[in-house]
């Protein structure tokens, strides 16, 4: 056990039980918490895939699919004013009609998530110390933030997951971490920990098959955070990540005019973050060599970069265009190699051992493809996304958003819908959608076959 479960195991068996009875009551659950229920089903149609697994798709062309979820979002006060807790737990459970193909395969379909478990200690007006499973602040950018220094692991679903109204995954898993917090009118500062707790030595597999920890806390990382709030137009801030990984990242959110906002974000990274195809394992392989990997993290330095801008309307609909760049994507020759790598192993070559040692390098290839974006990656060096979150009467909104690998011209694109049904229930908030992963064969967007999804869903707050 580490030893920040080891510490707030301690600190609440020190409370007494009179605290934690006041604390989680039934008046104070309902006055301090937020029950939500999920359900929604979806449609998705998939093009034929470059993958080939026994000489077939490994994914399903048409299929339709289930998605129930529950959500316990609350916080109690277990010592007025000095020591609060906050939590944010999931279950989540899903079904296709028809059968799973062979990269859609998932060995669960119920889980338990938590997203969040915090104790936070006040020290005084302008510090406190929190604890615990911790959300991690996010950058300015929509699509990819080079200030987002530390980064966590899809956990959820292979074929399936929620669509949250706010487009916000339930699925990213959370570090456990501590962090200290020092803010006033003028600076914020704060230092984030976060323990190595376990290693990933499956890549093979997509990261919701790894445990949380994996997830999560697969390296240390000492994240060193400084905004300014002295200027009046600009807010500057830099953030210094160390531990297992080593960055730098400079960051300014200017108020051109009260609505709109310019947004800029550069970060310096002294090492590579995710796994890169080997230059040198797929030689091997392409001269029947059989490596045990593929995929590895190489000790070169990039760099990220973000620009962009947002304009609120008068009703509060706001409007924002990004562009993406990082050194470390895959240029447009090198995503060719792994493009080349992937057509010699769909050659059937008659012997049967060979083709499963192929089939084995394809599921290898995929998974570690995949968690690249699970990671919170992108493949490629040149991005533009342009999103808007538009209000319409009534309470609804209406939010389309499409983003453009620049390189290859793969893109993905969607629509999403939401409104209260207030005419029914206020609890009620139904929501609904279209979105399309769009591009020639091999490109980062289409790479596993074009993809088609319609779904429609309701939340019910209790």
């Amino acid at each position: 056990m580490t030893f920040i479960r080891v510490g707030i195991a301690l600190a609440l068996s020190t409370m007494p039980l009179s605290v934690w009875a006041d604390c989680l009551s039934g008046s104070d659950v309902a006055q301090n918490s937020t029950l939500t229920f999920f359900e929604q089903i979806s449609t998705v149609s998939k093009q034929d895939s470059s993958w080939r697994i026994e000489g077939k798709n490994p994914y399903t062309r048409n299929n339709f699919f289930n998605d129930a979820g529950v959500n316990l979002d609350g916080r109690c006060s277990l010592i007025d004013n000095v020591l609060d807790m906050d939590f944010s737990l999931y279950g989540l459970t899903w079904y296709s009609v028809r059968p799973l193909a062979e990269f859609e395969k998932d060995d669960r379909r119920s889980r338990a998530v938590v997203e969040q478990l915090r104790l936070a200690y006040t020290v005084s007006d302008s510090v406190q110390i929190d604890v615990g499973k911790l959300r991690i602040k996010p950058g300015l950018f929509y699509l990819r933030s080079p200030g987002s220094l530390i980064s966590q692991y899809y956990g959820g679903f292979k074929p399936t997951r929620l669509y949250d109204p706010q487009l916000r995954s339930v699925y990213q898993s959370t570090p456990w971490a501590a962090t200290i917090t020092a803010d006033n009118r003028e600076h914020a500062l704060s230092l984030t920990f976060v323990p190595k707790l376990a290693t990933i030595d499956q890549y093979y597999l997509s990261s919701g098959n790894w445990s949380e920890s994996q997830r999560g806390n697969s390296s240390e990382a000492w994240l060193l955070s400084y905004t300014s709030h002295q200027f009046s137009d600009h807010t500057p801030g830099i953030r210094v990540l160390l531990g297992h990984s080593r960055s730098v990242a400079l960051s300014d959110s200017y108020s051109y005019t009260p609505q709109m906002t310019l947004n800029g974000e550069v970060a310096y990274h002294g090492g590579q973050r995710w796994r890169h195809l080997s230059d040198q394992k797929r030689q091997e392989l392409e001269h029947y060599q059989f490596p045990s990997s593929l995929y590895d993290v190489e000790d070169k330095s990039g760099v990220e970069l973000a620009v962009g801008g947002q304009y609120t309307a008068d009703n509060f609909s706001i409007f924002g265009l990004e562009y993406y760049f990082q050194s470390e994507g895959y240029s447009r020759s090198q995503w060719d190699k792994q493009k080349n790598l992937l057509h010699f192993l769909n050659t059937q070559t008659g012997y049967a051992a060979l083709d499963d040692a192929f089939d084995s390098y394809k599921y290898l290839m995929s998974s570690e493809i995949n968690n690249v974006g699970n990671k919170g990656m992108l493949q490629g060096k040149h991005y533009f996304n342009a999103w808007s979150s538009v209000r319409l009467d009534g309470g609804a909104t209406f939010q389309p958003y499409w983003v453009i690998n620049l390189t290859d011209a793969s893109s993905l694109a969607g629509l999403h819908f939401s409104t209260p049904l207030s005419a029914l229930s206020d609890k009620l908030e139904t929501y609904s959608g279209i979105y399309a992963s769009l591009g020639r064969a091999h490109t980062e967007f289409a790479l596993f076959g074009e993809n088609v999804g319609l779904y429609i869903g309701f939340k019910y707050y209790l």
